[in-house]
């Protein structure tokens, strides 16, 4: 029984003490688990590069878009222009980081040496530019002394092999398209390739004063079978009647064609022309660049055969895709005319990528890496440079891959392309 008393009493001890642990939790609120603060975050900002905007390089362009010479320049300085629009389309050149898109600045020759003369000396002193492309031909004679005096590198479109054009005396002057040798073995190839059987040939050609230089190095570089009979027939520039001409080149019997260097359209046309009049179908081949739409124009239908000429005809096959692009910018007008020379825009071409090859602005940098490259791009495809003996300067003419056109039978036709071999 005292057991029992005791039992019931700690049982009720127990109870009591229960009641009060679960008052007191009531009472007094949960704690809540400790907080972390997590320390800030320091971001740094992205690193942004801010491209500079574009600037503005001035480029001289010397071109007789005047005068008699005019027939060609006036196309050409539409050519240059299409090209620099090309080059900025694409973002200009850049330039040790920076960019630049190109001006043309464009001053007319007229047709005249002392024009020309005039016209270098504007672009030198007035204009301010450092780099010109141009002029074409003989023309080059009367402008390298000024470019050479002040080092304004310039690029030729075309020379000829005259005294002063390109020579030891010019270390600042380059040609950037095929000069008149080089197309001349352009020519001379189509001729071989459409003609196999002719061997012998008759050379006929402008007299610029330095046929004596000229001929030795054009008789040197003839095609592989090919030789040169009779005399040289040259003329002069300004010549309109061709029948003396004509009848020369006639009493060469034992030629088999007519090699044509040189020569601006109305004279080859009017060769052409006067050589069918006698009956003569010989073939005729000229180093000009000289379309022969034109040429088909000259000379009428009846006496369009058997000539070709080294040209360009936009989306014939094997036309590098940079030239369709050139010939497409200039528009229909272009098309229907059939006339596309590209000597100048190649030349601006060729010395945009020399100068973004060389990361300078400055004429001599741009001289000197120009002459340690061997090759180069053009927009007929890979150009080789050359002619250290022909012109005594390392690297300063081009030799690149050349198109030529046919005109049989009062028909035009794209003929192919050959290829160029380099000037010794």
């Amino acid at each position: 029984m005292e057991r029992k008393k005791i039992l019931t009493a700690a049982l009720s001890i127990c109870i009591v003490l229960s009641l009060v642990a679960l008052a007191f939790m009531t009472a007094c609120p949960s704690q809540a688990p400790p907080t972390t603060t997590t320390p800030p975050t320091t971001t740094t900002p992205p690193t942004t590069t801010t491209t500079p905007p574009p600037k503005t390089l001035k480029i001289g362009a010397l071109l007789s878009i005047t005068g008699w010479y005019s027939i060609i320049d006036t196309l050409e300085a539409d050519e240059a222009q299409a090209v620099a629009e090309l080059i900025n389309n694409e973002g200009g050149i850049t330039i040790d980081g920076q960019k630049y898109l190109i001006e043309l600045v464009i001053e007319d020759g007229k047709s005249d040496f002392n024009g020309v003369a005039s016209a270098a000396s504007r672009l030198v002193f007035d204009k301010g530019v450092k780099f010109v492309v141009g002029p074409s031909g003989f023309w080059s004679s009367a402008s390298a002394g000024t470019f050479e005096e002040n080092k304004i590198l310039h690029v030729s479109s075309y020379v000829t092999g005259s005294p002063g054009e390109l020579d030891a005396s010019t270390p600042y002057g380059f040609v950037g398209h095929n000069c008149a040798f080089a197309d001349a073995i352009a020519a001379e190839k189509a001729l071989k390739k459409e003609f196999p059987d002719v061997e012998k040939v008759t050379i006929c050609l402008p007299d610029d004063g330095n046929l004596s230089a000229t001929i030795p190095k054009h008789e040197r570089l003839m095609a592989e079978g090919l030789t040169v009979v009779g005399d040289i027939v040259a003329y002069p520039n300004e010549m309109l009647d061709f029948s003396p001409i004509v009848a020369k080149l006639h009493s060469v019997k034992d030629a088999d064609a007519y090699l044509l260097l040189n020569g601006a359209p109305p004279h080859l046309g009017n060769i052409l022309k006067g050589l069918r009049e006698l009956g003569n179908d010989k073939p005729c081949v000229t180093s000009s660049l000289s379309s022969c739409y034109t040429i088909l124009n000259i000379s009428g239908q009846a006496a369009a055969t058997k000539f070709i000429a080294p040209a360009i005809t936009p989306h014939a096959p094997g036309n590098p895709p940079l030239l369709d692009e050139v010939c497409d910018m200039l528009g229909t007008q272009y098309e229907e005319q059939g006339v596309i020379y590209m000597m100048s825009g190649n030349a601006l071409w060729v010395l945009t990528r020399v100068m973004e090859a060389a990361q300078s602005l400055d004429p001599t940098e741009v001289k000197e890496k120009w002459e340690s490259m061997d090759t180069v791009e053009t927009l007929f495809g890979t150009g080789t440079l050359c002619g250290e003996e022909f012109y005594g300067l390392r690297n300063h003419a081009i030799a690149h891959p050349m198109p030529y056109q046919k005109l049989m039978d009062g028909e035009v036709s794209a003929g192919g392309w050959v290829d160029v071999d380099p000037l010794p």
